[in-house]
């Protein structure tokens, strides 16, 4: 069964969507309009047959006591038997139809710029929603065209910045393998210089030992010598005696 929202039924019936809410609250007793969860209205074709001939009996000076004894009656009978001239006004209706005449007799110009902005109503609706539409396509497509360019730009700056820290890991890696090798040659040669100069340093050593060893012998060959002089020289002549 097909259902119609609450302006594409006042759109087939030829009102306001204000003259349907209006009727719905003034006949609650006669006809009830369901609702989704959401509490949005829901129209099927027979509830919009129904509010076609409650606008053709108000139109025809019905009252709505009368009115809504009729919807009762009509609730109850078959369609075709319900009041044989209404039956024969709702055929001249065309659906999609705007316009009423009678209506249009009564109150004149207001009710011809009423329907004239329900008729533009719904195209300008769906003109700005285009317009809408493409202008937040067209945003979307700059943002990502943007986005796209600052992606590609961050990725070139990110590029750049790995390859400097390559090089840069590359020039490090070869100063410290330089400085390496200095090192190594500096404690080479420290320990090469040093070792030299524990050799000299011993040998210095045992030059002084063997030279300390002749002199203990020079002097103690000087005072055998000494001992074996004359004793008849004079204490005052004894000068090894110093020793």
């Amino acid at each position: 069964m097909k259902t119609y929202t609450l302006r594409e039924a006042a759109k087939k019936i030829g009102v306001t969507a204000r003259d349907l809410k209006q009727w719905e609250k003034q006949f609650a007793g006669s006809i009830a309009v369901p609702r989704t969860t959401e509490g949005a209205r829901i129209y099927t074709d027979e509830l919009i047959d129904r509010f076609r001939h409650i606008r053709t009996w108000l139109e025809s000076g019905r009252h709505p006591r009368e009115v809504a004894e009729m919807i009762k009656q009509m609730g109850s009978q078959p369609a075709e038997r319900v009041n044989e001239p209404a039956a024969q006004v709702e055929t001249a209706v065309m659906e999609g139809e705007i316009i009423d005449v009678p209506r249009l007799l009564h109150q004149g110009m207001p009710y011809i710029a009423e329907q004239l902005a329900a008729c533009l109503k719904d195209d300008i609706v769906d003109a700005l929603k285009q317009e809408t539409t493409a202008t937040v396509r067209q945003a979307m497509d700059e943002v990502k065209g943007r986005l796209d360019y600052i992606e590609e730009q961050t990725t070139a700056a990110a590029e750049t910045v790995r390859r400097s820290l390559r090089d840069y890991e590359e020039a490090w890696q070869q100063k410290t393998e330089q400085l390496h090798e200095h090192l190594e040659t500096v404690v080479a040669f420290y320990q090469e210089e040093k070792a030299r100069q524990e050799e000299e340093r011993k040998q210095l050593e045992q030059r002084i030992l063997e030279r300390e060893k002749a002199f203990r012998e020079l002097v103690l060959s000087f005072r055998q010598t000494a001992a074996s002089i004359s004793d008849a020289r004079t204490r005052a002549n004894k000068w090894w005696k110093f020793w």
